[in-house]
C-alpha cells in the first residue's frame, strides 16, 4: 500500500524557517557563552577579578618586598612606591599618572579610568605601594591581549559571525529547497511556450505550488484540445479550398473554351472586345488558381519581376479601367497629366500580377460605391516627394466618400466600413491586398474624400529615374 507523504504549505516552509532560524541563534548564544567558560576554566583565559584575587593573595610579600615588589604583581598591573609625603621613590607608573595615584590615595578613592582601579599598601618599611589594576577578563597567554579585544567582546564577535553564517546557509538551503519546485513549473511553462504538450506534471511537496501545476496541466490540456481542433479546422478547411478550385476549373474550361469560339467568329468589335476581355480574364483566374494550388501543398509561389515605362504601366491600367467600367456598366473617365517625355525618362520595375491584382481590387471598390450615372475617374500624373518619384494613378469615385470611422482603417484586413459603406459583398480584403502589394513594391497607398464629394484612393508606384 503506497503511503502518500503529507504536502507542506508555504506557509509551514516559512514557519520552520523562522523557527531553526531562532533556535539556531539560541544555540550560537549558548555555545559562545560556553566557550568563553571553557576557556576560564581551563586556564586559556583569565577571570574579570584575577588581579585583584592575586593582590590579595599577596598583600603580605609586597608589604615585605621594600622597593622590590615588582615579582608579586599580577600580569598587566603597574605600581609605584611613595614615601609617606608623597614623594615618587620607583615603579612603573608613567611620569603623568604618577601625581594622580597619589591624589587618589589622599582622597581615599580606588577609582581610576575605564574598568581600572587603585589598591593601596602599606609596606613594613612605612612607604606606600599604590597598585593600579583593571578587572575585566584577558587572554593567559598576553601577547594575544595585545592584538585581539578582550575575550568577552571577542565572544560577542564570534557570535555575529556565527549569526550571518547561520542566516546565509538557511537561506540558501531553503531557497535551493523552494527553487526544485519552481525548476519543475519554469519547465512546464517553457514547454507550453514552445508547443510541446506531450509530458505528465508530477505532484510537488508543496500545496501551493502543486496547485499551480494542476492549472497548468488544466492549460496544457486544453491548449492541446484547441490545436488540435485547430488542425482539424484547417484541413478540413484545405478540403475545401482544393475542393473548389478542383470544381472551378470545369466551368472556368468551359467559359474559356466558349469565348475561344466566339473569338473565332464574325463578331461585331464590341463583342469582339468582350471575348478578349472573357479570355484576360479567364487567364487571369488559371493563374489564382494555381497560385491557390501551391499554397494548398505549402509551396511559396514565386512571383517574376519585370520593368515597364510609366506609359506601359498607364496602358494595362488603363485597360483593366475600362474592362470594370463594361462590367459594371458605369462610365469610366482616364485622364493624364503631364508631358509623355517626363513619363519615358522613367520606368517601374515590379511583378505585372500583383501590381494588376492591387489596381483591379482598388478600381472594383470604387466601381462598387460610387454612382452609378456617374462612374470613376481615373488620373494618372507622375508625383515627387523629396528625391523620389512616384506615378501616382487617383481613382475617383461619386458616392458616399470615406466616413471618419472608415479613415484609418480601410485597408485594414477584415475592415467592412460602418453604416455609410456598409453594401459590401466581400470580407474586407481589397484595399488590404492592395497596401501590401504596393508596399512591397515600394510604394503607398492613400485614401480621403475629394473637395467636391465621392472617396478618392491613391496608388503611388515607386519608378526609377534611368532612361527605360
Amino acid at each position: 500500500m503506497e503511503i502518500k507523504s503529507k504536502q507542506k504549505t508555504l506557509t509551514g516552509l516559512f514557519l520552520k524557517f523562522a523557527v531553526l532560524f531562532c533556535v539556531n541563534t539560541f544555540l550560537i548564544l549558548i555555545g559562545c557563552t560556553l566557550l568563553l567558560m571553557a576557556a576560564a576554566f581551563f586556564g586559556q583565559v583569565l577571570p574579570a577579578n584575577y588581579a585583584e584575587t592575586r593582590l590579595a593573595e599577596h598583600t603580605a610579600e609586597i608589604q615585605e618586598a621594600g622597593n622590590e615588589p615588582e615579582r608579586w604583581m599580577p600580569e598587566g598591573c603597574t605600581y609605584g612606591i611613595y614615601d609617606e609625603k608623597g614623594r615618587w621613590i620607583t615603579g612603573s607608573f608613567v611620569e603623568a599618572e604618577r601625581e594622580h595615584a597619589w591624589d587618589q590615595y589622599r582622597n581615599e578613592s580606588i577609582f581610576a579610568e575605564a574598568q581600572n582601579y587603585y589598591r593601596f599598601i602599606r609596606q613594613d618599611n612605612g612607604n606606600i605601594c599604590i597598585v593600579k589594576y583593571s578587572v575585566y577578563m584577558k587572554y593567559a597567554w598576553n601577547a594575544l591581549n595585545k592584538i585581539l579585544p578582550a575575550p568577552e567582546l571577542m565572544s560577542f564577535i564570534l557570535a555575529g559571525i556565527l549569526f550571518i553564517v547561520n542566516a546565509i546557509l538557511l537561506s540558501r538551503h531553503f531557497a535551493r529547497k523552494l527553487n526544485r519546485q519552481l525548476e519543475e513549473l519554469r519547465g512546464i511553462t517553457e514547454k507550453i511556450a514552445e508547443n510541446d504538450l506531450e509530458f505528465q506534471t508530477s505532484p510537488s511537496d508543496i500545496r501551493e505550488i502543486d496547485g499551480v501545476m494542476k492549472s497548468l496541466s488544466h492549460l496544457k490540456d486544453a491548449l492541446k484540445n484547441s490545436l488540435s481542433a485547430q488542425w482539424d479546422m484547417e484541413q478540413e478547411k484545405q478540403e475545401q479550398l482544393a475542393s473548389l478550385t478542383h470544381d472551378i476549373k470545369t466551368p472556368l474550361t468551359i467559359i474559356k473554351g466558349n469565348a475561344e469560339l466566339l473569338a473565332e467568329s464574325e463578331l461585331s468589335h464590341e463583342n469582339k472586345e468582350c471575348a478578349d476581355y472573357i479570355l484576360s480574364n479567364a487567364s487571369d483566374i488559371q493563374k489564382y488558381l494555381d497560385r491557390m494550388k501551391d499554397v494548398l501543398h505549402g509551396a511559396s509561389p514565386e512571383y517574376e519581376e519585370m520593368v515597364f515605362s510609366c506609359t506601359q504601366m498607364e496602358e494595362i491600367f488603363g485597360e483593366a479601367v475600362m474592362q470594370i467600367g463594361a462590367a459594371e456598366k458605369i462610365p469610366v473617365a482616364l485622364r493624364k497629366e503631364g508631358s509623355e517625355d517626363d513619363r519615358s525618362k522613367y520606368k517601374i520595375n515590379c511583378c505585372p500580377e500583383s501590381m494588376l491584382r492591387a489596381w483591379k481590387n482598388i478600381l472594383s471598390n470604387g466601381a462598387e460605391y460610387t454612382d452609378k450615372k456617374k462612374g470613376v475617374t481615373v488620373t494618372f500624373s507622375l508625383r515627387q516627394e523629396d528625391t523620389q518619384e512616384y506615378l501616382e494613378a487617383v481613382v475617383r469615385d461619386y458616392g458616399p466618400g470615406f466616413s471618419p470611422v472608415d479613415m484609418g482603417h480601410v485597408d485594414q484586413e477584415f475592415y467592412s466600413g460602418d453604416a455609410s459603406r456598409h453594401n459590401r459583398k466581400h470580407q474586407g480584403l481589397g484595399m488590404a491586398i492592395a497596401r501590401k502589394f504596393l508596399e512591397e513594391q515600394g510604394g503607398r497607398l492613400e485614401y480621403g474624400n475629394h473637395k467636391d464629394g465621392g472617396g478618392e484612393v491613391r496608388c503611388l508606384v515607386r519608378v526609377e529615374s534611368d532612361k527605360y
